[in-house]
Formats: C-alpha cells, structure tokens, sequence
C-alpha cells in the first residue's frame, strides 16, 4: 500500500501539467524541543474554490520521518479549511490525519 501511494504521488508529481499548482515550504519551531518541518505538494484537481493534493512531508520531532499525504482543501476568500490523511513511510507508524482552518487577508 505504501509503495501504491508513493507511486501515485510521484506519477503526480512528475507530470508536467501539473507542476504548475505546487507548493513547498519549510518551518523550525522552538517548542522546545527545536525542530523542524518541510513539505511538498502538488494540487492535482482544482474545482473552483476546492482543490485536492498530494504531497511528501519530512518531520524532525518527535523523530525523524517522512510522510504522503492526501490533502481535500476548501479555499474561500476571508477563508479556508483543509483535510489532510497521511501515512509514514518509514516505521510502523499508524496512519494519520489533521483539519486545518485558517483566515485569509
């Protein structure tokens, strides 16, 4: 299953259409601990204010991996909201989900 969604991802990834809605960005945050977080995502279906991605994550804390996820993200224009599941690639760790709202200005 791993290996389905890391395929997925690349494939969407690699495709040259869509490269254009991508995004990527990194953060350090000083809990403490220090640590740090990194992303990439491509948008791969776009429907007016709704769009759906994939993307790779790499996180420091609490230990080190690396992440796909799916993200359904609504993107209006005072605001947003995004659902996002994952599933680390390395260990066993369980899958994993987050709900993001935010403002826009």
């Amino acid at each position: 299953m791993r290996l389905a969604i890391l395929g997925l991802t690349l494939t969407a990834l690699a495709c040259g259409s869509a490269l254009a809605g991508g995004r990527a960005a990194c953060r350090v945050v000083y809990g403490p601990p220090l640590w740090a977080v990194c992303y990439a995502e491509e948008v791969v279906w776009s429907q007016g204010p709704l769009e759906v991605a994939l993307g790779a994550e790499w996180r420091s804390w609490p230990e080190p991996q690396v992440g796909l996820y799916s993200l359904v993200g609504l993107y209006l224009e005072g605001w947003w909201a995004s659902l996002e599941v994952a599933r680390p690639l390395l260990g066993p760790s369980p899958w994993g989900w987050a709900i993001g709202v935010g403002t826009r200005w």
